[in-house]
């Protein structure tokens, strides 16, 4: 590995490193609160105020909760799909419809994903909205994920339409997270305070 990138890599290691001791030192209840007004300003936003076609997550190890925000947006008519990770292929993953917790089976880091099948595997370019999880981001729009480059190489497959939004908490924004060509932005993150939109509207 070249001194630079290995620098690099060195840098988000540490500032990822920090951000989860912040969110690991949240309290359940400080969780919930900072998700409900997360959730409202999600359930509010203009582009979903028409059914979507949306790749979601759920949440784990303290992240906002993904899993009330999935809810309620089928609640809305909206079609859900989730991440699952290749079992043979490192970085690598796709998406497919899920339609509750119970149809949920764990994966080789036992996180709940559907079970694949081609019936329910949804092509990245007919996404609509990708809720994408971050640990950090600038205020430009840069993303500090986990380090596995799945979303980085998914995001690369998706329509030029399709709004790729994070989620996060306030903490977690830190300027001074570096980007590589490889790192894809994202377009808009929504806080407990804050709604950054980083590009031209798609909406």
């Amino acid at each position: 590995m070249e001194q630079p990138v290995k620098e690099y890599k060195i840098r988000r290691a540490a500032q990822r490193q920090a951000i989860l001791q912040q969110r690991k030192a949240l309290t359940q209840e400080e969780v919930q609160a900072l998700s409900q007004l997360v959730l409202d300003r999600v359930l509010n936003h203009p582009y979903l105020q028409q059914p979507r076609l949306i790749a979601s997550y759920l949440s784990c190890s303290g992240e906002l909760d993904t899993i009330t925000l999935n809810e309620q947006l089928q609640n809305k008519q909206h079609q859900l799909c989730l991440p699952v990770i290749s079992p043979t292929e490192r970085g690598i993953m796709d998406f497919h419809r899920y339609h509750s917790l119970a149809e949920l089976r764990p994966n080789k880091f036992n996180i709940p994903e559907p079970l694949p099948s081609q019936e329910s595997l949804v092509p990245p370019h007919e996404l609509e909205l990708v809720v994408v999880p971050l640990v950090g981001f600038t205020g430009k729009g840069a993303r500090l994920g986990m380090g596995g480059g799945y979303y980085d190489r998914i995001l690369k497959q998706i329509s030029p339409n399709c709004l790729k939004l994070g989620l996060a908490y306030d903490f977690q924004r830190n300027d001074e997270i570096e980007s590589k060509d490889w790192d894809v932005p994202l377009d808009e993150i929504i806080t407990p305070t804050q709604h950054y939109h980083f590009t031209t509207t798609k909406y």
